[in-house]
């Protein structure tokens, strides 16, 4: 391995690619070599942002959606170039703002600092493990293809990992050609053209992007979705709304129940104002991470079985003329959303039978369908996502689940903890893996924040390496 320190950075959606960009910024007295490991054939854009469809709209302004903390307002800037007429309160396609990431990434590699390299690898991290044979531990990634990935730090930037089987699978349910476990296969508009029925499971966000995508005159004419509760995410207003400012946390110790009065007082206040109930839930935005580390264990367990969904569907919203097209396919009857609870999915000649029990005034019920498409949303549970070099690091202790089993544990640097309870020196993570700390994460706003923090941690770790190898760097000979 070569004296110049390495970061390998598996996953180069977002969180990955804002790492390495943030990290070729800074001044590198020894050089660095930055590895960003990526499956798809494109860096930058991730799952989310790789969608083809341009009704497929951000949930956040463009001005808050820079890609720099301490520059909120670059997208907007970028997007009046690249577009006609964007001003700030519209929401731009999720695509575009994959091209604007993949233009970060482009001025990293080209405006990167002296002794900065940014080397992109096409293929799955399938194994890691912590060497420690050598002068120094080491982090090792092998890689499908047959090489290896070898590093003094490895970050974890593996963005949403995929949707768990829905309750009540049946053996062979996941291979079966009727049923879509992954929502953003591009193969679903083709195979579910012109079929009678269309079962979505879930009625998140990911749910409405895949109703749109059905939603042609050629897709399925009957589209049903369902979730425990049938909660749909609330709409962006048309008009630009702020918090005059921002929640005040109590100075003591509060309750979850304490937190919902206060929440629902400050709501009935500001409409009674005339004011947007949005602006109490968007004034919680930079206080959320807070609140939840201040809540009791047991009361962050009962809001992540009991309430989470109902603060999510406030919190994520669809764009305006997301929801706008939404609210058209459910008036031409083609869409029905409603509360179910599975009891099972089973393949059958005809597609796939659904039982489902009696939930939300309905009686219980069995039906066939033609295809069924997972929509819950993304895993959170590490152990049972498929990815293989999580399961490699869980296997082996240099890594262990969050709390309630929300992402991986980690610091408040966000350094990944060991089975043992030690923060590691050598693996970190970034955006969703958080989730189990921290239950603001996956945004693009926290996201941005979390690589500028560790680009500084990680280059303040690797230039005290070498201070204390007592090597002269070239900048400073």
């Amino acid at each position: 391995m070569s004296d110049r320190p390495t970061v390998a950075i598996v996953g180069g959606g977002a969180s990955g690619s804002l790492l390495a960009a943030q990290l070729s910024r800074r001044l590198h007295p020894d050089g660095l070599r930055v590895v960003l490991i990526e499956r798809r054939p494109e860096p930058g854009r991730g799952l989310a942002y790789s969608t083809p469809w341009d009704f497929h709209r951000l949930n956040v302004p463009v001005e808050q959606m820079g890609a720099f903390p301490r520059d909120p307002a670059h997208f907007l800037r970028w997007s009046q170039r690249a577009v006609p007429d964007v001003a700030p309160g519209q929401f731009m396609p999720r695509g575009l703002y994959g091209d604007y990431l993949q233009g970060i990434l482009r001025g990293a590699v080209s405006g990167s600092r002296p002794g900065v390299e940014l080397e992109f690898v096409t293929d799955e991290a399938i194994a890691a493990e912590v060497e420690c044979d050598g002068p120094r531990p080491i982090a090792s990634v092998s890689l499908r293809g047959g090489g290896t990935v070898r590093a003094d730090r490895l970050v974890l930037a593996f963005g949403n990992l995929p949707p768990a089987l829905p309750p009540g699978a049946a053996p062979g349910l996941a291979a079966s050609d009727c049923f879509h476990g992954d929502p953003w296969d591009p193969a679903l508009a083709e195979r579910a053209r012109g079929e009678d029925s269309v079962l979505l499971i879930g009625t998140g966000l990911t749910m409405v992007d895949v109703a749109l995508i059905l939603s042609g005159d050629d897709g399925p004419r009957s589209i049903r979705a369902i979730s425990r509760n049938g909660l749909l995410p609330r709409a962006h207003s048309a008009d630009v709304v702020r918090p005059e400012s921002f929640f005040e946390l109590p100075k003591g110790g509060f309750t979850l129940d304490e937190l919902i009065a206060d929440v629902d007082r400050r709501v009935t206040a500001i409409e009674a104002a005339g004011g947007d109930w949005r602006e109490v839930i968007d004034s919680l935005r930079p206080v959320t991470n807070r609140i939840w580390g201040r809540l009791p264990a047991s009361d962050r367990e009962r809001f992540v079985h009991d309430v989470s969904r109902h603060w999510e569907v406030r919190r994520h919203r669809m764009a305006p003329e997301v929801a706008a097209m939404l609210e058209r396919l459910e008036g031409t009857g083609r869409l029905d959303v409603h509360g179910a609870s599975i009891q099972s999915l089973r393949p059958v000649e005809e597609g796939i039978e659904v039982s489902l029990g009696p939930y939300d005034g309905r009686v219980s019920e069995t039906f066939t369908v033609d295809r069924v498409v997972n929509c819950t949303g993304p895993s959170l549970r590490v152990g049972i996502a498929g990815e293989p070099v999580l399961a490699s690091l869980l296997d082996s202790g240099e890594v262990r689940p969050g709390p309630f089993n929300l992402g991986l544990d980690h610091d408040s640097r966000g350094a990944m903890m060991t089975v043992e309870g030690a923060p590691s020196t050598l693996i970190y993570g970034i955006g969703p893996v958080r989730k189990g700390r921290l239950w603001e994460t996956t945004a693009i706003p926290e996201i941005r924040t979390q690589s500028f923090e560790l680009a500084d941690l990680l280059t303040a770790q690797l230039t005290s390496r070498s201070a204390r190898s007592g090597r002269l760097s070239s900048a400073g000979a």
